[in-house]
């Protein structure tokens, strides 16, 4: 795999709140739906995907940067007064053996209404919160910033400002349930010879399946 190097690792916790959002939570309070909630039974359970991470080259040229394939599973359900949400414990193997595989936990789930009921859906990752929207039947999205420091590694001399905005899309693809989720991000920098540069790319692209 070319451009890839070892210092690359640190942005993997980064990256597992943006391939998640495929979790569910189940009853406590007669007030919340149970598990016969079409939102509810189809979340929980084990997903495989596949990954691919891209930034730019000398050139500003966007490359791939890494792949990975990876197995997350949620459990372990733990419910307070205003959060349902599960562990989620993701297994990554990296393409070309050059590094080790990584196991990264996180915690997701929903903000519970007054009334019990789901609110929005939630990521934590290294210690940040993303609040997740649901923008119609299917579709899902949340912004994170994009650091100058994670973006260097990506190629990015000198970053002035980015911004990531994940996608995800769930679809029947052979009779399996799967989640497509892409990151478009928009970076303003400065090449080698002190030029301001803009570019919107995919950064990162894959897919969960049920299994």
């Amino acid at each position: 795999m070319r451009n890839f190097k070892q210092s690359n690792l640190s942005l993997l916790p980064l990256l597992v709140s943006a391939l998640c959002m495929l979790y569910g939570v189940q009853s406590f309070a007669q007030k919340t739906p149970t598990l016969k909630s079409k939102e509810l039974a189809v979340l929980t359970g084990t997903f495989t995907g596949e990954w691919a991470m891209y930034g730019v080259d000398e050139r500003g040229q966007v490359i791939r940067r890494m792949a990975w394939t990876d197995t997350i599973k949620a459990e372990n359900l733990m419910v307070q007064e205003e959060r349902a949400y599960v562990s989620t414990t993701d297994e990554m193997i990296f393409e070309g053996g050059k590094v080790p595989p990584m196991k990264v936990q996180g915690t997701e789930g929903y903000f519970l209404n007054k009334d019990g009921s789901l609110g929005d859906y939630f990521i934590e990752s290294m210690g940040q919160t993303y609040r997740v929207r649901k923008i119609e039947e299917k579709v899902w999205t949340y912004t994170m910033n994009a650091s100058p420091q994670e973006l260097a590694r990506l190629g990015f001399i000198e970053v002035i400002s980015a911004r990531h905005v994940i996608v995800k899309i769930v679809t029947q693809e052979d009779g399996k349930e799967t989640h497509r989720i892409s990151r478009l991000t928009t970076v303003n920098w400065k090449d080698k010879e002190g030029k301001t540069r803009w570019l919107q790319y995919i950064s990162l692209q894959g897919f969960h399946q049920r299994q």
